[in-house]
């Protein structure tokens, strides 16, 4: 598994690092640090200030490093500074590592060299060539959640990667898994027309959906408490609008993160995560990682 955190000295930043330290990482985990100084800004570029700017910077990469390093014995950390367009550099450098995962705070700071994070979070989340985590403040500071995780899945092969790539990160002892999943509604015109392909009714199809979703679920389950050797996960069906079901989850179980794919499956059923992880990571008052 191959980390990149990209910092910039936001508070939000801070806190993403902050989170990492306390998890346990499998041995040979690479975790990279990237920082990026921006000058291409439309204002005369003052050498001292760059300067300034450029020596702050790779101390903040120096010590991300060493914190890391100091947590995380058995993995492989590093670190660059980078100059040039925050947006185009972080991606580069994810392919150039062959990145499994990009952590990046959903908002920056504001200066001349500022990581936008509220427009590179977006960027990036859309073109990266790997899972992206955006981190939000509130998670971080969250003391109910305890360290909650809300995996939304659907019955596509897209879960079974999600599964996958939740095995091969670090976490922290006391992070517990909540599989979701969302029955979409449908028009009931559809089920009672006798020209339509459906012959059950409204009730029997919902309790058919709910059954089945549980049948596939219980696998996921089951093989995240077996890799962990305890129970951390269970599931949850519910039936309504992918989008406000899972906002509405995150906020009422609480959890600090929000997994899904970013993909789903297509046709009347398709649980819309190309549109829906979107929405998710734009309104969720939690981090959300979307996975590639």
């Amino acid at each position: 598994m191959k980390i990149l955190f990209a910092v910039d000295g936001s508070e939000i930043s801070q806190r993403a690092i902050a989170q990492f330290l306390d998890f346990r990482c499998p041995f040979g985990t690479e975790l990279k640090v990237v920082s990026v100084v921006d000058f291409f800004e439309p204002f005369p570029s003052i050498e001292d200030v760059k300067e300034r700017e450029i020596k702050a910077a790779q101390k903040l990469v120096d010590d991300t490093v060493n914190k890391l390093k100091e947590t995380h014995k058995d993995s492989v950390v590093s670190g660059v500074l980078l100059d040039g367009y925050a947006i185009d550099e972080i991606l580069r450098e994810a392919k150039t590592f062959a990145a499994d995962l990009i952590v990046v705070g959903s908002h920056g700071r504001t200066g001349l060299s500022e990581l936008v994070l509220g427009s590179v979070s977006r960027a990036v989340m859309h073109h990266a060539p790997c899972s992206v985590r955006i981190i939000r403040d509130a998670s971080a500071a969250s003391e109910a959640s305890g360290g909650n995780v809300l995996l939304a899945v659907d019955d596509s092969q897209y879960s079974d990667r999600l599964i996958d790539h939740v095995l091969a990160l670090p976490w922290s002892a006391k992070t517990k898994f909540r599989l979701f999943h969302v029955v979409p509604e449908i028009d009931p015109g559809l089920l009672l027309d006798p020209e339509a392909e459906f012959s059950a009714t409204i009730k029997g199809y919902y309790e058919a959906k709910l059954a089945g979703a549980e049948e596939w679920l219980k696998p996921l389950v089951g093989k995240l408490n077996s890799s962990y050797g305890e129970a951390v996960a269970e599931f949850k069906v519910v039936v309504g609008e992918a989008r406000e079901e899972i906002l509405q989850e995150a906020k009422a179980w609480p959890c600090d993160l929000v997994m899904m794919g970013s993909h789903g499956r297509r046709g009347i059923e398709r649980f819309l995560l190309g549109s829906v992880s979107e929405a998710v990571a734009t309104h969720a008052l939690t981090s959300v990682e979307v996975v590639r």
